[in-house]
């Protein structure tokens, strides 16, 4: 038995892993809240694990805004069984957090206060008890035998505070009686209350010790410092884009798009600062007017003329093959968001209908160098991105350009 205290002692996102890659042929899951951060990093290996034959069931909860639309929608395919756990008196909260892997022999188990997020699993500060157990012992039988009669409740049909998910009608109807929210609008409105909580004087009453690391990503490439020159942008600086493994998202305003399917959106190689500031983070210049541009979020140099490829995960569906593009004529870069899915083909500028990405504000948010998750407002949410965001700056130099900005960790 150990007990975990993250991130001083270890992340559960990393035993997790490592665990998946064992011996075991069945995962199961409760948990209070689930979004996309934590289950896209899990989902290569929850992948691999049910390639093999073993499989997966989850529990998760609704309350406090916590789980999100596009999490289900990612964890519907990655589950053999997918359930919903929720009661409608409001003086109980489903807040339970227990992982199991299990095989014929022995099973492996954590309870603790770790959720389904990237917080929850590599970040915040989380307790958590783990222990291995050989099924047959007095010890197993005293913690399998409660953990399997709660399990049989939760997926119980007619138990009447369990739903389980079969479809994404299913989870739309949830989202449309207001018990899901989608991610961007999450972040947004969590951001925001975040802003409101600071003091006047600005004053911080507790320290800020350096984050812990959320699992690596490929070494990111160079990113070169662009400098306006009248209206030229030349490039005359060379800055390091450090190597992070921040949960970053950044939300960038479309107007009308570009292409004939209306889905090629303009990035900048620089940011001309209209609010706070880049001080500190991997966006900041030696010129206080300005951050790198928003191709530096995709980590890609400013300068360079090479193109890259992403793959865009958008309600649960993986699109590959969208690109980032440098174009010669006017020196600047710009992204298809047109990448297909791998099964059907369908292409995600089509999937919301036609234009559907035109006025709109899209939040990327990065899992890995070459993955993100997208999420959509309308752009009449543009205040609100602005007071939840660490910095907001225009494309380029010109005071009409669309509108960019780093959202608070």
């Amino acid at each position: 038995m150990s007990l975990i205290n993250q991130p001083f002692d270890g992340q559960l996102g990393d035993i997790l892993i490592e665990k998946l890659r064992g011996r075991y042929n069945r995962l199961t899951i409760v948990v209070a809240f689930a979004r996309n951060s934590g289950v896209l990093r899990l989902k290569p290996e929850i992948e691999r694990f049910r390639a093999s034959g073993n499989s997966v069931h989850l529990f998760v909860g609704v309350d406090m805004e916590g789980t999100t639309s596009e999490a289900l929608m990612n964890l519907l395919p990655l589950c053999d069984t997918l359930h919903v756990v929720h009661s409608e008196d409001h003086a109980t909260t489903f807040h339970s957090k227990v992982f199991v892997l299990e095989n014929d022999n022995d099973i492996w188990v954590a309870v603790g206060s770790n959720n389904l997020t990237a917080s929850g699993l590599w970040t915040n500060f989380e307790s958590c008890q783990c222990q291995s157990l050989t099924f047959g012992t007095p010890e197993c039988d005293a913690v399998y035998g409660p953990f399997s009669a709660l399990i049989a409740k939760y997926a119980d049909d007619d138990y009447e505070c369990t739903r389980k998910i079969e479809s994404i009608d299913d989870i739309d109807d949830l989202e449309r009686e207001g018990y899901l929210v989608r991610e961007g609008a999450q972040r947004i409105r969590q951001n925001e209350e975040r802003a409101r909580r600071v003091a006047p004087d600005g004053r911080r009453l507790f320290g800020k010790p350096r984050r812990a690391p959320l699992p690596r990503v490929p070494e990111h490439e160079i990113a070169t410092m662009a400098v306006p020159i009248g209206n030229e942008i030349t490039v005359n600086a060379i800055y390091a884009i450090e190597e992070n493994t921040d949960n970053e998202r950044v939300w960038i305003e479309t107007r009308r798009m570009t292409g004939g399917s209306r889905n090629i959106l303009d990035l900048s190689k620089l940011g001309t600062l209209i609010q706070g500031t880049g001080n500190g983070s991997r966006y900041e210049t030696d010129d206080a007017r300005y951050v790198l541009g928003s191709v530096s979020f995709f980590d890609v140099r400013p300068n360079s003329t090479t193109d890259k490829y992403i793959t865009i995960n958008y309600n649960g569906v993986d699109y590959s093959s969208c690109q980032i593009e440098f174009t010669p004529d006017n020196g600047s870069w710009r992204i298809h968001i047109n990448g297909r899915e791998s099964e059907n083909g369908s292409a995600i500028h089509s999937v919301g209908g036609t234009g559907w990405l035109v006025n709109k504000i899209l939040i990327f948010e990065k899992i890995r160098t070459d993955y993100y998750a997208l999420s959509a407002l309308d752009v009449n949410r543009i205040a609100d991105c602005r007071l939840a965001s660490l910095f907001v700056a225009r494309n380029g130099t010109a005071r009409g350009s669309k509108e960019y900005g780093l959202l608070n960790p």
